[in-house]
């Protein structure tokens, strides 16, 4: 019973263990001689030996809590939750659980406890913890208990300023009252910018502070007040030392929580700044320019999102070590373009023709050729890409047969390059021609292969032998499989051009030609049992049962290229958005499904909707006679192609489901809650080893959130690095408006607008986010978004700084801007700037 209460100056409480992150930091800093307000601590012995039966259910306890609130002085008190795990260095817990400020009495401190205690398991905490690969067996909840200051004025600090590159200044929210308006972000603070070493006020901006927060409850702050700042620089230059104090002590910079009562200051928290501020950006952004000149060379480059940036545009650190199998030059592409007559040039190694640039997946133009070649007679036209970036979002490669080979050896080898295009070539149409009974065969003893090791129950094999397994599975589905697979989507783009050029003239260009054959393709359809489309509307219609469905396709999911994302078998709950009535699914907010996945027409109606097609397609190309013939059997044959490549693709993701579950085994096996998928492959033997790599996990989801809050072009040139992190220009007849600017990073997406948490469409993702505050009930939503667009809020605020621990690009200090973005809209939010960006209405 002793251990259920310590005082923050007993040396017991600074054991995060039993105090919990927030009540172990308070102690250190009171124990320091900072000025920390008096209070104890309900230790997490206590929460385990009573949260099952509520704090008045063992009487030793509640006379403790009495005889500890009179030691105190009685009156008012503030309660606040202090769960293990909670300001730590990597996961700040801000805003998650409960603060109850102004309780009084014995009764209302008893009620307080349990509602920190309840907190714990709250959505909101729930949602953080799952977000950020928190374990759950180890959470627990202390409580501390201090004396109220009654703060005339309260706020926070970041003792370096996240948005000052050169880390040479300090940044201070504050408002008038309790602290909870500004970290709740109920109101747009004043703010400060403090140089770092003499607490000079470099930059100042007045707030709308028009409410307050006292002990009493919320009040309106009258005109004058609002207008004035309410702190003055010999205020500000106490809050700076202080700042500098507190660093000191820890060494480190720190998020600091004040209080100023009565001329004196008090310090309330101080915790890790766990995101990513504007240094470590910069610093990540000058490495990714580095190490793309070095892959790069002396030669010119481009990089452009293209095709795999569609399906994968922002994987985890595991799914790009496992799908680097399938792309690389000796991996499953590779042995498929072997298999179809070329050569990729040996140098390459495990290299794809895929970079990651600030861990988006990108088509590297400079390196593709060499896929098929270390001379390739092909390459594509970088300078008239520089010129007009828009074309190489679709590049088409020109027959170079000298390109890169000097005149007089190109020469030389023209007569083996040629020979080698030829051969090529006639291994294409070869393979074509017995490719569908051949690849129905491969496809159905793969399923079989599959079905059995997903009904495997690994949690008796040893981890080294589910490590085995892991590999030999990547090799069997993204080497072996795949090098099979993938050539439907050959023999589907060489049809496809071989219809382009029948038709680019005689319909009046490559564009006419392009759209005339995407028309042609109605009908594509894979075989029927990797029919997802046809499955999904069955069951949508009561033609296909619940588990029938899951029998076929629960290996298939939302973002199923994404290792780290759960299957339908996995979370059939997932469903639920795609059973919505058809109007619904049409919605900009609706789960990412593939196009060629949405239910489709009936069989018969479609083939009569193509025929149609055809003949009006044919019609305006002036096709007849033998043309003719040959122009329908190269749609024939374009159609069953397109088939089978999305029925490849439904056997692989079935494969792809099994290195999952490899992968899940192993992420249990050492409690990794997640930390699995910001591993590489490389990483394995280490776990396995006995390693402990949760830091090393923690640093690469920090590292991953802030690759990706910069802005990278779609088409990026060598010559042109810098562009990463460049501000993009304003589009032709966007909407802007500025606010301040709270997380850094740039992110597009319809907008999702709420006035209340709990209206959200559930099953929703990708969506930027536009509400009136950052209070921390929001964050269960800031799981799902993209970015984020309030009304309030300050830098500082507890929202706005899980959004940055989350990776989210956010903007503040937009009044009514509720009322101005409707749900649908697109638009662009750039953290850095404080812009939003109206581009469109839904699907513009």
């Amino acid at each position: 019973m002793n251990t259920w209460v310590v005082w923050l100056e007993s040396p017991e409480a600074v054991d995060v263990g039993s105090s919990g992150g927030k009540g172990a930091s308070l102690a250190v800093l009171r124990q320091a001689g900072l000025p920390v307000p008096e209070g104890f601590i309900i230790t997490t012995a206590a929460y385990r030996y009573l949260r099952d039966y509520g704090v008045r259910s063992e009487k030793r306890f509640v006379e403790l809590l009495r005889q500890s609130y009179e030691r105190l002085g009685r009156g008012r008190v503030a309660v606040r939750s202090s769960a293990t795990g909670e300001d730590a260095a990597e996961t700040s817990f801000a805003g998650q659980q409960e603060t109850i400020l102004g309780v009084e009495g014995e009764d209302a401190l008893l009620e307080a406890v349990e509602r920190c205690w309840r907190s714990l398991q709250g959505e909101r905490a729930a949602a953080y913890r799952s977000r950020q690969g928190v374990d759950e067996q180890q959470m627990a909840m202390a409580v501390v208990v201090q004396r109220l200051i009654e703060a005339e004025v309260a706020g926070v600090l970041f003792t370096r300023n996240p948005l000052d590159p050169d880390r040479r200044t300090m940044l201070v929210e504050a408002s008038w009252g309790l602290g909870e308006a500004v970290v709740s972000g109920r109101v747009q603070p004043d703010r400060f910018v403090l140089e770092w070493d003499s607490g000079r006020v470099r930059e100042q901006q007045l707030g709308i502070k028009a409410i307050r927060r006292t002990a009493h409850g919320e009040e309106h702050v009258p005109a004058q007040e609002q207008q004035r700042y309410c702190l003055d620089e010999a205020a500000l230059a106490q809050l700076a030392a202080l700042g500098r104090q507190v660093e000191a002590y820890y060494g480190a910079p720190r998020d600091v929580e004040w209080a100023w009562c009565q001329g004196r200051l008090y310090l309330l928290q101080a915790r890790p700044i766990t995101t990513a501020d504007a240094a470590e950006r910069e610093r990540l952004r000058q490495e990714e320019i580095a190490r793309l000149r070095q892959l790069a060379g002396t030669q010119p480059a481009v990089w452009v999102r293209y095709n795999l940036s569609e399906i994968l545009p922002e994987p985890t650190p595991m799914s790009w070590s496992v799908v680097s199998r399938l792309l690389a030059a000796d991996g499953g592409f590779g042995a498929m373009n072997r298999a179809l007559g070329a050569e990729p040039d040996p140098a390459l190694g495990s290299q794809s023709a895929f970079d990651l640039v600030a861990g988006r997946p990108m088509l590297n133009l400079a390196r593709l050729p060499r896929l098929q070649s270390p001379h390739p007679p092909f390459d594509y036209p970088l300078d008239e890409y520089k010129a007009h970036p828009e074309r190489a979002l679709d590049p088409k490669p020109r027959i170079q047969p000298l390109a890169g080979q000097g005149c007089l050896l190109g020469l030389l080898r023209l007569p083996v390059t040629v020979w080698r295009l030829f051969r090529q070539k006639a291994a294409v149409q070869r393979q074509m021609a017995d490719y569908p009974p051949r690849m129905e065969a491969l496809s159905r003893a793969f399923a079989e292969e599959c079905q059995q090791a997903l009904r495997q129950d690994r949690s008796a094999l040893p981890p080294a032998e589910v490590h085995r397994q892991l590999l030999a599975w990547i090799e069997r589905t993204l080497v072996a499989f795949a090098s099979e697979s993938l050539k439907a989507t050959v023999f589907a783009d060489t049809l496809w051009n071989e219809l382009s050029v029948l038709l680019d003239q005689r319909l009046g260009g490559a564009e006419a030609a392009r759209a005339a054959i995407g028309r042609l393709a109605l009908g594509a359809r894979p075989p029927a049992e990797a029919d997802l489309a046809q499955a999904l509307e069955h069951l949508q219609n009561g033609l296909l049962s619940r588990e029938e469905f899951l029998a076929r396709f629960g290996h298939r999911g939302p973002h199923e290229m994404e290792l780290a994302q759960p299957r339908w078998r996995e979370q059939p709950q997932l469903l639920d958005a795609l059973l919505a009535p058809r109007a619904a699914s049409a919605s900009p907010l609706a789960p990412s499904v593939p196009s060629s996945s949405l239910p489709r027409r009936d069989r018969l109606a479609e083939e009569t909707l193509a025929s149609a097609v055809g003949e009006e397609v044919f019609a305006n190309a002036r096709l007849s006679g033998p043309l003719r013939d040959r122009c329908q059997h190269l749609v024939e044959q374009l159609r069953l192609f397109l088939g089978w490549r999305e029925a490849a693709k439904h056997y692989l993701m079935l494969g792809y489901a099994v290195i999952r579950e490899h992968l899940l085994e192993l992420d249990r096996r050492f409690g990794l809650q997640g930390g699995i998928f910001y591993l590489t492959l490389a990483d394995l033997p280490r776990l396995l080893a006995g390693e402990n790599l949760r830091g090393e996990i923690a640093a690469a989801r920090r590292r991953r959130q802030a690759l990706l809050s910069l802005e990278v072009p779609p088409v990026l040139f060598s010559d042109d690095l810098e562009a990463i992190g460049r501000p993009v220009p304003l589009p032709a007849g966007a909407e802007l408006f500025q606010g301040v600017p709270l997380s850094a990073g740039i992110a597009e997406g319809a907008a999702l607008v709420l006035t209340e948490p709990a209206a959200a469409p559930p099953n929703q993702q990708g969506y930027i986010l536009v509400c009136p505050s950052t209070d921390p009930a929001w964050v269960p939503l800031f799981a799902q978004a993209k970015g984020l667009i309030m009304e309030t809020g300050g830098v500082l605020s507890h929202g706005a700084i899980v959004a940055r621990e989350f990776g989210l690009p956010a903007v503040a200090g937009l009044p009514h801007i509720t009322r101005q973005i409707r749900t649908g809209e697109r638009l662009r939010v750039e953290g850095g700037s404080g812009r939003v960006v109206r581009l469109g209405p839904a699907g513009g």
